[in-house]
């Protein structure tokens, strides 16, 4: 069996489990009843803040492409977008959302580099922003966690991965891995993949001379998880949880750093577990919680849908946007 179609197993049996568990466990007839109870005014305005987000992580995406003279119109990068969350939402892994989204300003500019350059520098600013937001609300809501052993693996994990993924934008520590994996980089040398790497590379480590750029990105990064906390706290008042925004400031950065762990089927499982966890902490029943998480992802499916329509009908849209 090859390992890729292994690791698929897994992650499947991973899903499935949990969610078995957390039904298991759950008081379905609350469920249902949460679903029933939830009113349709709050779920436009949750969904519209969750669109209002996709559009600042448009412009975000659009700032990065515009400090390399990657011109791409910007309801064409919402469109990637939303194309992105389509992929997302029916492959494995988010991965696959993210590489159609290099693919699709790859085919549009001629620029495979810079593109993939882009999709990675603006999902590490996106990752990156989560731990402030974190530990901002961390002062607010101390007093009412009752346990903190998850919360600090998940903070030290997060860290970690942070401070591996910043060194290795250093030169002198990729110079090592390469050194490292010089036998496998040998082997892709016949395929170009070396120097396609090698090239990529140089464009991720090359943003580090646009600090005005990264500032801007980080500042819409900021502005889209906040919207995407909004959604769910608008949701959350829907349902009646009364744990409060500067809960969800801890709750939902959490939840999206268990969700990145790539064990499960785009994170499936993972954020359902996480957020009954995490609003357990607050005096969240588990029917809730696991309402909450259902209802905001989705929403989010819902925008992918919409991907995947406007992916169908491309012709609607130009087949090459301006350099």
């Amino acid at each position: 069996m090859k390992k890729s179609s292994l690791l698929k197993i897994v992650r499947l049996v991973v899903s499935t489990g949990l969610i078995l568990y957390l039904i298991s466990r759950l008081d379905l007839g609350a469920v249902a009843h949460n679903f029933r109870s939830l009113s349709p005014f709050y779920l436009i305005l949750a969904g519209a803040l969750i669109f209002v987000m996709v559009l600042a992580n448009a412009l975000r995406w659009k700032v990065i492409l515009k400090s390399k003279d990657v011109r791409v119109p910007y309801w064409r990068l919402v469109y990637f977008y939303l194309v992105g969350i389509f992929f997302s939402s029916i492959l494995p892994t988010s991965i696959g959302g993210d590489f159609a989204r290099v693919v699709a300003v790859a085919n549009a500019t001629e620029r495979g580099a810079d593109a993939l350059a882009s999709v990675v520098v603006e999902r590490f600013l996106g990752f990156f922003i989560l731990l402030p937001v974190a530990l901002f609300s961390l002062p607010f809501v101390s007093d009412r966690i009752s346990e903190w052993k998850l919360l600090v693996i998940v903070g030290c994990v997060a860290i970690a991965v942070f401070v591996g993924a910043y060194l290795m934008l250093l030169r002198p520590v990729a110079r090592r891995l390469a050194m490292v994996l010089n036998p496998l980089l040998s082997i892709l040398v016949r395929f170009r993949a070396r120097e396609r790497l090698e090239k990529a590379y140089e464009a991720v480590v090359a943003y580090s001379k646009y600090r005005g750029t990264i500032l801007i990105a980080l500042l819409l990064s900021l502005v889209a998880r906040l919207l995407w906390i909004g959604g769910c706290f608008v949701l959350a008042q829907s349902l009646e949880i009364r744990s409060g925004f500067m809960a969800l400031l801890l709750v939902v950065p959490v939840v999206e750093l268990v969700r990145m762990i790539p064990i499960s089927i785009s994170g499936l499982g993972l954020r359902e577990a996480a957020f009954v966890v995490m609003l357990k902490q607050f005096g969240v029943a588990d029917s809730k919680a696991f309402t909450l998480a259902v209802t905001i992802y989705v929403l989010f499916f819902l925008l992918g849908i919409v991907g995947g329509v406007l992916y169908g009908t491309r012709q609607l849209l130009p087949a090459r946007s301006a350099k």
